[in-house]
């Protein structure tokens, strides 16, 4: 990733036939390359907007646009920012584009505006990723989860997490500075406290991370199963229209087939694999083959039986297993399974509720509050945990404390760099690279 020294640009705003498109540069020449293109002095390109045309270095005319510029530090870069309000299509905005490339600017990077947001501390790394979320959003709860994430609900749990570690550290270096003065039994107890709610603080984040996973990244479900026990049917009756073909000859689905729906606000792909059967047909082999990979990657595995093939109880998908018995309404044996009905709708709700369980989702309205959602925050939190939790076990053992101090002072460290604080290029590199190049 290039240095924030230059000006860069890019189109911000989704390719395609639309209305409008934006062009947006940052940097030290953003104001005067805006400008240049539109024929106007820089002096005259503030806040308020400006209706101007656009032109090439040659003079000749592109496209009648909108522009205003936001002067550093008063930005969401932090930096002098401009935008370029155009006539949506591709054509027409690789041109506005190509017109600020000429004049200086180079084409950002992916995510590279909101890095620069980041080191001019606009936002934090936290904020930065809740950002990406907003933008990605497939349901109501991870949208929702992600506005409280951008809106620093995350940060301001971390940041109180990590002040009462700091407040704990702080009071144990001062017996490390007067070590004649014995801790008063009060303080001792404070101290031994702090550090098991911190520990218990840490771990609650950690765990957190299945729902938070879940709701921003959708649930996968995989229905297997044989031939012929109602996996499409089942599948059909859950979206509530005929997605999958349903017939009474065996083999039907030769391949998985996808669908999305949106269960409880949670974006959830429910994907109908090919039914389990020793067959000669290559074709039919290939899609069974095709359907068991694709299993694997599944958050959630319905097995699904009908009382009359042989049962399959799940094990071997350990807890990603739901064991469900269709064709309910005809009847049979159910060894304590979800009983469902395509034909009545009975067990479907219960199913519905079941799947976002064993995925993590947390059922209570409101949960999406302080979740970490990337395997980046996941790590720190449970590394930030584990520090706490080898401070607790040198307290009880009645270690020195300058050995305690040592723990504590990682836990806060790690819980530093969960905020985005002291992290390497190589971190910000992986986190801002799933971003796109407007953003």
């Amino acid at each position: 990733m290039n240095s924030g020294g230059d000006t860069i640009a890019a189109i911000a705003t989704a390719a395609g036939p639309a209305g409008v498109g934006i062009i947006r540069l940052s940097g030290p020449r953003a104001l005067s390359i805006a400008a240049e293109a539109l024929g106007l002095p820089e002096a005259e390109l503030d806040r308020s907007v400006r209706l101007g045309w656009v032109t090439d270095r040659s003079g000749t005319r592109i496209d009648q646009v909108l522009a205003f510029a936001m002067r550093a530090p008063a930005s969401f870069t932090g930096e002098d920012v401009a935008e370029l309000h155009g006539h949506g299509g591709v054509h027409n905005l690789e041109k506005l584009l190509a017109s600020v490339i000429d004049r200086g600017a180079r084409v950002a990077e992916p995510g590279e505006f909101t890095r620069r947001a980041v080191a001019s501390g606009k936002l934090d790394l936290l904020r930065a990723e809740a950002l990406l979320e907003v933008i990605a959003a497939g349901s109501e709860r991870s949208w929702r989860l992600a506005q409280a994430n951008l809106g620093g609900a995350l940060g301001a749990e971390v940041a109180a997490i990590e002040q009462r570690s700091l407040a704990v550290l702080a009071e144990l270096e001062g017996t490390i500075d007067f070590p004649d003065d014995d801790l008063e039994t009060a303080a001792a107890t404070w101290i031994h406290d702090e550090i098991v709610w911190l520990r218990a603080a840490c771990a609650r984040l950690a765990d957190g991370f299945r729902h938070g996973r879940a709701i921003t990244q959708g649930v996968t479900v995989a229905l297997v199963g044989p031939v012929n026990v109602g996996k499409s049917s089942l599948l059909n009756a859950l979206v509530g229209t005929e997605r999958a073909l349903v017939a009474e000859q065996p083999g039907t689905t030769r391949d998985w087939l996808e669908i999305r729906d949106v269960w409880d606000g949670v974006a959830v792909t429910l994907v109908d694999t090919a039914g389990l059967r020793e067959t000669s047909d290559s074709i039919e082999q290939r899609g069974i083959a095709l359907g068991e990979a694709r299993v694997t990657s599944a958050d959630v595995v319905v097995i699904v039986n009908d009382g009359a093939a042989t049962w399959d109880d799940g094990s071997r998908y350990g807890d990603r297993a739901i064991v469900v018995r269709s064709k309910g309404d005809l009847g049979g044996e159910t060894r304590g399974a979800i009983v469902t009905s395509a034909t009545t709708g009975d067990g479907l709700e219960d199913l519905r509720r079941r799947v976002l369980a064993v995925a993590g989702v947390a059922d209570r309205e409101g949960s999406e509050q302080a979740f970490v959602t990337t395997a980046r925050q996941q790590a720190l939190a449970a590394d930030a945990g584990a520090a706490f939790e080898a401070a607790a076990l040198g307290w009880t053992a009645k270690r020195p404390p300058e050995v305690i101090a040592v723990e504590l002072r990682s836990g806060a460290q790690l819980l530093a760099q969960l905020r985005g604080i002291e992290v390497g290029d190589r971190v910000l590199d992986e986190v801002f690279a799933r971003f796109c190049i407007g953003k």
